[in-house]
């Protein structure tokens, strides 16, 4: 293996605020599904990922990124640079981060899909309260309702001014969109009702974020292709959270980051 092959990649979790779930010292399941064990036999170098502050602000989980980033602990491999891919909230993080912790000199790179770059009306609806059904449909899918005030859209006007672009890091965005399916015009699944609302407004979408907000439109970023997945089957998930037989089946997420892999260790 090579010096570029050997740079680690950090997979930074978003919403659903864990790294893996276990039961009685079992692992069940983790956020990206089956994604670091296809990257390892690809040769790359994938630490198991951080745990960040599930109910925390952007600013304290990008301090537990950061902290995990610099525990001796963890081996030589965290005395190199990285490349970060972050999901949703998670890229936010990075983001965060690398402009205002000091951290840009241990990033190689930043790939960021499904992050709210620009806000989601979701959470511009549940703050507001404008909308009480969202409320108990965020609550069940386990996100803290205080951490969407920092995806409101008028919050990343002001982080977006905030946190600028650090020279020598390359940033990439990758923005999500499917259809949800509909019986009599109404649409079905876990993320229809959230697609057709954000669909009003900002057209495709994940269901929590749309292809406008994920991409970064700054000199200092290269939007990729938009993948078509909604926003948990981005992780390899189920398109309604609990994947199907056929889902489980299906390698086009592992697939797409095997890829995106490949893109990145030939950076250097």
């Amino acid at each position: 293996m090579n010096e570029t092959q050997s740079t680690p990649i950090i997979l930074v979790h978003g919403l659903f605020g864990f790294n893996q779930l276990s039961l009685a010292g079992v692992k069940i399941t983790e956020y990206f599904h089956l994604i670091p064990e296809a990257l390892r036999r690809d040769g790359h170098s994938v630490p198991e990922p951080p745990r960040l502050n599930p109910g925390g602000s952007v600013a304290e989980r990008a301090q537990d990124l950061k902290n995990y980033l610099q525990d001796a602990n963890r081996g030589d491999v965290f005395q190199k640079q990285v490349h970060l891919i972050g999901h949703s909230l998670g890229g936010l993080d990075s983001r965060f981060m690398i402009s205002k912790l000091g951290m840009a000199g241990r990033v190689l790179s930043l790939t960021t899909i499904g992050t709210p770059h620009h806000g989601t009306p979701i959470a511009d609806i549940v703050v507001s309260g404008a909308e009480p059904i969202l409320n108990k449909f965020m609550v069940h899918l386990g996100v803290d309702l205080k951490g969407l005030l920092d995806i409101t859209t008028e919050a990343l006007r002001r982080f977006n001014d905030a946190v600028p672009d650090a020279d020598g890091v390359r940033y990439f965005s990758i923005g999500g969109r499917f259809t949800p399916p509909r019986i009599l015009g109404i649409p079905q699944g876990v993320f229809g009702l959230t697609h057709d609302i954000i669909a009003k407004t900002e057209q495709d979408n994940d269901g929590l974020v749309s292809v406008a907000s994920a991409t970064m439109g700054r000199p200092a970023w290269t939007p990729l292709p938009a993948w078509e997945e909604n926003h948990p089957r981005q992780v390899n998930w189920g398109t309604n959270l609990v994947p199907t037989q056929d889902e489980l089946a299906d390698t086009s997420i592992i697939e797409k980051y095997r890829a995106l892999a490949k893109q990145l260790t030939a950076l250097t």
